[in-house]
């Protein structure tokens, strides 16, 4: 029996939205900013380099229960004289499926509890007693090193999303272990992964947990390398099978520092399980999460009739989400 959710110890943060502009060199967007009514912020923005800007050009108060999002003001697109600019989106808040994966409060175990109750692609059921932790004690003495100890999670609980798994702790192994023995690349010859990755790669393969398998547009894994950088617990990375010699490494994407091992587990139930709930289901829906820990981000582009889109992009980039 999972224990009723507990009362967070602390206040959220309070809830943002950062607006990024995707426009061309001299496009220029100048808007206020309304919400439910009310004038909340300043958008003027003349773009020197095409492209989504990275960094947002202005941050939006988000309160719970907010309803509508405004847009009013002026767009002018190459070259051309400004045109007026007045779009209104309802809004969507996901917080209410979200919440419980950024709760600190919660053990790991009884977020995925909540998260499943909210999102059915996840399935979460009791991993058998044994040998769950007698194998993440042999797979440490194999590896000469301790594994994070969320991997425990792994000995409690055996947990998919829609056909994608995280691994057992009694099936735990090597990405290389998994190429070959369920993936059926060859160790050696002519197709064989020597010849398809490069040595420096293949030796992270062979040091490395493959912890989670995406399954579905071909094959990949989440996998944790025990070589980090000093004082780090190593480094978490995504492969895939149509790019196999070209691991990506998770990574902050405000700091630039890799990703925790909570960091990496969060960022597989956003881009798993919650990334459906973040599309809009309808042209003047605006889907946003007041419960994400940093601010949402907001994607602004227009058309070559000047009309705005604007959307969540929080949950659709595939390895910078958290």
């Amino acid at each position: 029996m999972v224990r009723p959710l507990p009362e967070p110890l602390v206040p959220p943060p309070a809830a943002a939205a950062g607006i990024h502009p995707c426009l061309q060199v001299g496009d220029r967007v100048a808007a206020e900013v309304v919400v439910d009514g009310r004038v909340v912020a300043q958008l003027d923005h003349e773009a020197t380099r095409p492209g989504l800007q990275r960094q947002p050009v202005v941050l939006v108060p988000m309160r719970p229960g907010l309803q509508q999002l405004q847009l009013r003001g002026t767009v002018s697109l190459a070259g051309k004289a400004p045109a007026a600019l007045d779009r209104t989106w309802m809004v969507r808040d996901m917080a209410p499926a979200s919440a419980p994966l950024y709760d600190p409060c919660l053990p790991w175990g009884e977020r995925i509890h909540a998260l499943a109750r909210q999102t059915p692609r996840i399935q979460i059921e009791p991993a058998p007693p044994q040998p769950g932790q007698a194998a993440l004690q042999a797979l440490e003495q194999r590896l000469g090193t301790p594994v994070p100890a969320l991997l425990q999670l792994l000995a409690d609980w055996d947990i998919g999303i829609s056909d994608s798994y995280f691994v057992g702790a009694r099936g735990l192994g090597t990405v290389a272990e998994m190429l070959v023995n369920q993936w059926d690349y060859a160790r050696t010859g002519e197709d064989g992964l020597q010849e398809l990755i490069s040595p420096d790669v293949l030796a992270r393969y062979d040091r490395s947990l493959a912890v989670y398998v995406d399954v579905g547009d071909g094959l990949g894994a989440l996998a944790w390398d025990p070589e980090g950088a000093p004082g780090e617990e190593g480094l978490w990375y995504w492969l895939h099978q149509d790019s196999l010699d070209e691991p990506a490494l998770l990574q902050d994407h405000a700091t630039g520092q890799p990703h925790t091992a909570e960091a990496a587990f969060t960022q597989v139930f956003q881009r798993f399980a919650l990334s459906r709930l973040a599309s809009a289901q309808a042209d003047d829906e605006l889907v946003v999460d007041t419960a994400l820990p940093r601010p949402n981000l907001l994607q602004l582009q227009f058309d070559k009739r000047r009309h705005p889109r604007l959307w969540l992009c929080s949950y659709g980039h595939p390895y910078g989400l958290y």
